[in-house]
């Protein structure tokens, strides 16, 4: 029989996850086991200290520590487990794009459109991405707990978070202040990108180490006329051009086979919309 496109390769990872699973679950109770002999050797052997039963003892007080680290990491594992199961995270899209709406609290905004109409064109621009193996996309996404503003769109790719708001807007030059304030020709617009900056720290102290996190704001430009964007931003946030966008992602994700971070998707799904 022939499995389905990237099946094996789930399977496999699942395999891997299991077994991480069941050795930590081993090494905890091995830990505990040393712990308690520690205790007792310690009785028997502190009126006798040599050298090789201080190098002993000294392993046996680190036991305590290392069990508790190794069984509290379990745990959390087997949590994040129970939330996000395999066919979940095989699931390559979450959530819909009901919940964006046009409101003066939304700090990017569309010219002359709706703000769902922008977010769906930017949709299906990123369809083509659920092909990468590593690729998962949130439509709707908030913090959980939190007021910040809703973000139409998120990449999860290995540990790699991206967040992505949609904007159309007319011809001219934009730029960027120092506080985030977007201005056209000169001119504040009232938008501005602060709020899409907040989000993204928000979710960088949310995550454990080792996960990037970065923002997006895709730019769709009119039909006719010049438009010029910001190019003076960090390297942690930008603004692209919807002709761009796709090309910029795939640098950002690659297109390599990156085990899925669940704890991202776990984190995610709790955030999304729908």
């Amino acid at each position: 029989m022939t499995k389905p496109h990237g099946q094996g390769a789930e399977v496999t990872r699942w395999d891997r996850e299991h077994a991480i699973s069941v050795g930590t679950g081993v090494a905890a109770v091995l830990a505990w086991l040393l712990a308690l002999g520690g205790l007792i050797s310690t009785i028997s052997a502190v009126p006798q200290l040599g050298l090789e039963r201080t190098l002993w003892l000294a392993a046996l007080c680190a036991a305590p520590p290392s069990a508790v680290w190794m069984s509290r990491r379990g745990a959390a594992a087997r949590r994040i487990r129970a939330d996000v199961p395999m066919p979940m995270l095989e699931r390559r899209c979450h959530g819909n794009l009901d919940a964006i709406t046009d409101s003066e609290r939304r700090s990017l905004r569309p010219i002359a459109t709706t703000a769902y109409q922008v977010a769906t064109r930017t949709s299906a621009l990123l369809a083509d991405l659920v092909a990468i193996p590593s690729v998962r996309i949130f439509h709707g996404v908030r913090p959980a707990g939190t007021d910040l503003p809703l973000t139409s769109h998120a990449i999860a790719s290995g540990r790699r978070l991206i967040l992505i708001e949609s904007v159309a807007w007319p011809p001219g030059h934009y730029g960027t202040t120092t506080d985030g304030r977007i201005h056209c020709d000169g001119t504040y617009i009232g938008q501005s990108i602060g709020p899409l900056i907040d989000s993204m720290r928000h979710w960088r102290q949310m995550l454990p180490k080792r996960h990037h996190v970065s923002a997006l704001v895709v730019v769709h430009g009119p039909a006719d006329g010049d438009m010029t964007l910001p190019a003076d931003s960090p390297p942690d946030w930008m603004f692209v051009s919807a002709d761009d966008a796709t090309r910029v992602i795939r640098q950002q994700v690659g297109c390599g086979r990156v085990p899925v971070s669940r704890f991202l998707v776990s984190a995610l799904i709790k955030a999304t919309t729908g």
